[in-house]
């Protein structure tokens, strides 16, 4: 990607972000956004575009070789189990993974995920914001720490 298609995609897209540290980006195009592949965003587009979330679209004829049907088959977020701690945590203003997205998600899953909402947040701030420790990543390390407590406990 070249510098002049990184830096709005990094400021600004997927959705606004509060917290986003501009005199950074060239620091950061050094580094994102990372390499994928061209199937991995063919993927990502096909969900985006059907409203799914299933696996790869090869065409009628590959689904039928690859998974038996005319349609590839959707993820089943009710075979994670239900006593597999979860932690997941979600923007307002995230253009990528939105608020209704997260709940659908919810919805699927056996289990109640531990939560972190940042009304204020985008996609990339969860990232790179300039007060992610404060407001993003002591709340995750908790959450781990917390686990490896209760699991030496055993």
């Amino acid at each position: 990607m070249s510098y002049d298609m990184g830096r709005p995609i990094l400021a600004y897209g997927p959705g606004k972000n509060c917290c986003f540290n501009n005199s950074r980006v060239d620091f950061y195009l050094e580094y994102e956004p990372h390499p994928s592949s061209a199937k991995n965003l063919r993927h990502l587009f096909q969900m985006i575009r059907k409203g799914t979330f299933s696996k790869y679209d090869y065409g009628i004829f590959k689904n039928l070789w690859q998974y038996g049907q005319l349609q590839p088959p959707e993820f089943d977020l009710g075979n994670i189990p239900a006593s597999l701690p979860l932690w997941m945590g979600y923007g307002g203003d995230d253009a990528l993974a939105d608020v209704i997205d997260v709940k659908q998600t919810l919805k699927e899953l056996r289990s109640n995920p531990e939560l972190l909402y940042l009304e204020n947040y985008g996609h990339i701030d969860f990232i790179v914001s300039v007060h992610a420790k404060e407001d993003l990543y002591n709340h995750l390390i908790s959450f781990f720490m917390s686990r490896v407590k209760s699991s030496s406990l055993r």
